[in-house]
């Protein structure tokens, strides 16, 4: 597999999975199930899935901007997204809040494809930053306008109620879908709102550290929270 292909297969897939023709978020309890595409891996596999990456963290084969010592393996998830790529999403502590993740891609060897972080900080308004990285290259930053909490805060957040339309309503289903407090749901609507509603080849990397947003709240819900952008 060339260098170019295996750059853009994780991409094109996503690209793939957000262009599906995915049923109003009021059924995703339905799409969860209809959707197998997205599966997630637990037990020795998982776990060798997530020491594979970071060796290859480890050995400058990721070329990641948060550090090591940021990363919560034991909060790691593991899951295939179809086309023989596995996606290995670890949660980011430290000095980053909900739902900061990193998440690598890779093909049927265990070799990298594809690197995609998710970095959300306080930035000098006191507000949610969220960036967005490919590869340790910066591809969005964004200033949520969300006034910034701690993660004790937002986890004690109840699920909104749903809303109309708009980012609202986005907000809400991903909170009732993932089980997150309001804030934790804006934050990804906000975040990736614009990227996922309509995925083009430029922002689909977008869409794809917006899945491992998904896995860090809970993997089981990543079929789901994609059907909730249907609201925008």
């Amino acid at each position: 597999m060339s260098m170019a292909k295996k750059m853009y297969l994780p991409v094109l897939m996503i690209f793939t999975v957000f262009c599906l023709g995915l049923s109003p978020a009021k059924d995703v309890s339905v799409q969860a199930e209809d959707a197998p595409s997205i599966v997630v891996v637990t037990g020795k596999l998982a776990k060798e899935l997530v020491n594979t990456t970071l060796r290859a963290v480890e050995k400058g084969k990721v070329e990641n901007v948060a550090p090591v010592s940021a990363f919560d393996l034991e909060g790691s998830s593991v899951y295939t997204v179809g086309g023989g790529v596995t996606a290995v999403t670890i949660p980011l502590h430290g000095d980053y809040s909900l739902p900061s993740n990193i998440t690598v891609f890779l093909d049927e060897d265990h070799n990298v494809l594809q690197t995609n972080e998710m970095l959300v900080t306080q930035n000098e308004l006191g507000n949610f930053q969220v960036s967005t990285y490919l590869n340790g290259t910066l591809v969005k930053s964004q200033d949520t306008g969300i006034a910034y909490m701690t993660d004790e805060e937002l986890l004690a957040e109840e699920p909104s109620m749903i809303q109309p339309m708009g980012i609202g309503a986005v907000a809400s289903c991903l909170g009732a879908v993932l089980g997150v407090g309001g804030t934790v749901a804006y934050i990804i609507a906000v975040a990736c709102g614009g990227s996922c509603a309509a995925p083009t080849p430029v922002t689909a990397p977008i869409c794809a550290a917006c899945i491992g947003a998904y896995a860090v709240i809970g993997a089981g819900g990543i079929a789901g929270a994609v059907a909730c952008f249907n609201y925008l």
